[in-house]
């Protein structure tokens, strides 16, 4: 859309931000348990960890900061973190704090206290109290990055809208940013993302379609869906030079059973009918030596 940036700046001042309270619990909790993945074999208070697409609500970097990172480093394709965004993420994490406290294993006054330092509205201060850095402009495929400087890179519902070619690029360049011994972690939505909001259709809806079919849905980019399956991102990062520790999935039982009788588009008839149905991937990988 021309002139997006001038339009989303004009929107955040007008209507600020509003964080979904349903949206971000999931998030919030999805975020813990990778998190908690990542700190089983990363020690977090010396790593440096990046994300890939960090977004308005910056919900996953705030939480590896809070467990005590070194440095956590956010990503985006475009600049869309904004002081006002950081408070509004702020008010989600505080209106979780169970699930926070709970999954971080941190109580007293600990996290009221954290959340303290992102008051303000310099956003610079905001992310140097907090031991952030924000990178946007940023394609990953190119981050320019000293090479074995990052010891995890993590992603959460964020590979799902990005072409092939690009996460390929992501990965590749993942290998040379992550030292050797590092990680990298991602957690994949596979659903039809339309299904989030239609309930009258499968979470696998979208594989009936051919390429050329589903195109014209992602006529808004926010739209676009790669339609990748599970073993798809596995072959990818093990052709970067990651060997894969962790490969979970969760398969929709009901999108299984109509696989039975369900028109899928050519493209996707190379899969088994659990890879079809696969509505959500988990990868913990490891970069090897040399």
């Amino acid at each position: 859309m021309p002139f997006q940036d001038h339009l989303r700046r004009m929107k955040r001042d007008l209507c600020g931000y509003r964080p979904n309270p349903v949206y971000d619990r999931r998030t919030i909790q999805q975020g813990i348990e990778q998190l908690q993945s990542i700190q089983a074999v990363v020690d977090l208070p010396s790593a440096c960890v990046l994300e890939v697409g960090s977004g308005w609500e910056p919900l996953i970097p705030l939480l590896y900061s809070l467990a005590g990172t070194r440095e956590t480093i956010m990503t985006d394709l475009r600049a869309l973190l904004h002081a006002s965004s950081v408070r509004a993420t702020v008010d989600s994490l505080r209106a979780n704090a169970d699930l926070i406290r709970d999954g971080l294993q941190i109580g007293g006054d600990a996290l009221e206290n954290f959340l303290h330092l992102a008051g303000g509205d310099d956003l610079d201060a905001i992310l140097k109290r907090l031991r952030l850095r924000y990178l946007a402009p940023c394609d990953v495929r190119s981050t320019a990055l000293p090479s074995g400087s990052v010891d995890a890179v993590v992603s959460r519902a964020v590979l799902e809208h990005i072409p092939p070619g690009v996460i390929a690029g992501i990965f590749t360049e993942s290998a040379r940013i992550v030292r050797p011994g590092g990680v990298t972690c991602h957690l994949v939505d596979n659903s039809d993302h339309w299904e989030h909001r239609d309930k009258g259709i499968s979470r696998i809806n979208f594989l009936k379609f051919s390429d050329a079919t589903f195109r014209l849905t992602c006529i808004n980019g926010l739209n676009y869906q790669n339609r990748l399956r599970h073993p798809e991102y596995r072959r990818m990062l093990e052709n970067a030079g990651f060997a894969i520790e962790r490969d979970e999935r969760t398969i929709d039982p009901e999108a299984r059973e109509i696989l039975e009788h369900f028109p899928i588009a050519p493209r996707f008839a190379q899969f088994s009918k659990d890879d079809l149905a696969t509505v959500t991937s988990f990868f913990l990988a490891r970069r090897t030596a040399g």
